[in-house]
């Protein structure tokens, strides 16, 4: 601690959701202020999308997920700025199987409308496979840039779907707000919850 700013030498490792968790660059500026500023980089690698997606109520999916965080920037503990890339590895031989609900949440995250697949002919099929996730969110003051991988058509892959029957969750929307981002993901993540 020298000159209001607590920093941690190092970094810190913990595993969560079966995988792997490295914060590194951690710092907070007057920690005991009115308004805190914490600066940080954090790495995921490996968690179980399974286990994820079960502790928060968002629909089933089977696989695994890396991360990274940069540029983290919390002021009064408030998401300030960031740049966040999730992920599936590369390794083809794990399990990747996605379920209807996670695709309709997914779509409404990505594009805050309701996707309907339960309305659809789709409705049959509990489970998609998937080949690849992939979600990136930069924050910069109240505005949040999505993206995914690319389209020829200018949209972006939230999830390649593979196999028969193929679901791709495409997203087009590139800028949101960041508060309308956070309430679609509440929203998502209380829908279903049982309050005991």
């Amino acid at each position: 601690y020298a000159d209001q700013v607590l920093s941690i030498g190092g970094g810190l490792d913990f595993s969560a959701f079966d995988g792997d968790v490295r914060v590194d660059n951690l710092s907070i500026r007057d920690p005991l202020g009115t308004v805190p500023v914490l600066r940080a980089d954090a790495t995921l690698r490996g968690l179980s999308l399974e286990a994820l997606t079960r502790t928060f109520s968002f629909g089933l999916i089977e696989g695994r997920l890396d991360g990274d965080l940069r540029e983290l920037q919390l002021v009064g503990w408030q998401p300030a700025n960031f740049s966040l890339h999730l992920y599936t590895p590369s390794d083809k031989g794990a399990r990747r199987r996605i379920s209807q609900r996670a695709v309709e949440n997914l779509t409404e995250l990505g594009s805050g409308i309701p996707a309907g697949l339960s309305t659809t002919v789709l409705q049959v099929f509990d489970q998609f496979r998937y080949d690849r996730i992939d979600l990136k969110v930069a924050l910069q003051g109240d505005v949040a840039q999505l993206d995914g991988l690319a389209r020829p058509d200018g949209g972006y892959y939230l999830v390649k779907g593979a196999g028969l029957p193929r679901i791709d969750v495409i997203g087009r929307n590139r800028s949101v707000a960041w508060r309308d981002l956070v309430q679609r993901l509440q929203q998502i993540l209380l829908e279903g919850a049982q309050i005991q």
